[in-house]
């Protein structure tokens, strides 16, 4: 059985690898797609969030070498926050917080409304936070504690650990003073970008102007 939560959990126990490619697939692996097939652009680096683009697969990275370093069964003083009623907890909680986050930024003017409701806005705000809030958090957190990988080699994969994890924070902190495009208007009638130019009344898309001009 597996020591990690059902379903959610599932990639965790097929080893570092899979662990990887799960977290990268949900971001930024589909939003990538999403924004391809409905919104219809290639994700660039210069129009996408730091914290996104990079530190995401950085969180991956930090997910995989957790799975690494506790395996399929982590330490028991972890047990309750990887596996119970903790973690739905917290996955519920990221859940709430991604949700008062949407409402937050388009009341503050961050995104106007056709960008809150993007597609890669959605699964951003309702997928992204819990699920791999979970895939990076449990792993981690086990990583961290096992004792049984000691050694030089076990230090620096927990070194790693912390890196990948501080990156992103600093990224997010990047982010809030560098904002990007991030998400474009979106005409769901037509399943398809607002038509250009786009007004110029949010903060990301006069962001979004500037760089472009």
């Amino acid at each position: 059985m597996s020591a990690w939560l059902p379903y959610v959990g599932a990639p965790l126990s097929h080893g570092p690898f899979i662990t990887f490619l799960a977290a990268f697939a949900i971001s930024p692996g589909i939003p990538a797609v999403l924004a391809l097939s409905l919104e219809r652009r290639i994700m660039r680096g210069k129009r996408e969030f730091v914290a996104f683009f990079y530190g995401d697969p950085l969180l991956a990275l930090a997910a995989a070498i957790g799975v690494a370093l506790s395996g399929s069964s982590p330490p028991p003083s972890v047990a309750s926050f990887v596996t119970g009623p903790v973690p739905l907890i917290v996955m519920s909680s990221w859940l709430l917080f991604g949700v008062w986050q949407w409402k937050t930024e388009l009341q503050q003017g961050m995104y106007t409304p056709a960008q809150a409701w993007a597609p890669t806005k959605i699964w951003h705000q309702v997928v992204v936070y819990p699920l791999l809030g979970y895939m990076v958090t449990a792993p981690v957190v086990a990583g961290m504690a096992t004792t049984t990988t000691s050694g030089v080699a076990g230090a620096c994969a927990k070194i790693l650990i912390i890196g990948c994890v501080l990156i992103w924070v600093l990224a997010n902190i990047h982010d809030r003073r560098h904002p990007k495009l991030g998400h474009p208007p979106y005409d769901w009638k037509h399943l398809r970008p607002a038509p250009q130019p786009w007004p110029l009344s949010s903060t990301t898309l006069q962001a979004d102007h500037r760089a472009s001009s």
